[in-house]
């Protein structure tokens, strides 16, 4: 019997780092099982201003900067994916929406693994929805992960 391995990978092309990597993978980990997932393999990439960019623009046709994209190849229930993090619009947010930047860094991390979870965010509705999983995952990680 083959035993199931899980990777998540955080890489740095900027000078951010997550302070607690194995916290915050833990936490994804519990996220994906809540939700009936089991991750495979999903590497966070953190990237410049530009870099964002320029990939919205390539894959999404959206040509200005955003906090977090997440490319899909998961087979069923077992998570695979890429996921680029603006950790400098992630502050952005964080500033504008009055949170700290840390619940926003965590926002973003929960935020693509819902979507490859299945959820969406192109509705009111979908954003409701969203938003309350997302402070509902940032809330479990202030007391249990931390």
């Amino acid at each position: 019997m083959r035993s199931f391995v899980c990777m998540i990978d955080f890489v740095y092309y900027t000078d951010f780092e997550l302070k607690d990597q194995k916290s915050v993978s833990d936490w994804l980990m519990s996220l994906a099982k809540k939700e009936g997932h089991k991750i495979k393999n999903i590497q966070y990439n953190y990237v410049s201003p530009d870099e964002i960019q320029s990939l919205n623009n390539e894959f999404l046709n959206h040509d200005y900067i955003t906090d977090v994209i997440a490319f899909d190849y998961s087979e069923g229930n077992k998570i695979s994916a890429e996921v680029f993090i603006c950790q400098k619009q992630v502050q952005k947010n964080a500033k504008e929406f009055s949170q700290s930047i840390e619940n926003e860094t965590l926002r973003v991390l929960c935020h693509a693994l819902f979507h490859l979870c299945g959820y969406n965010d192109k509705t009111d509705k979908e954003k409701t929805v969203m938003r309350s999983i997302e402070d509902n995952a940032i809330a479990s990680f202030q007391t249990t992960h931390k």
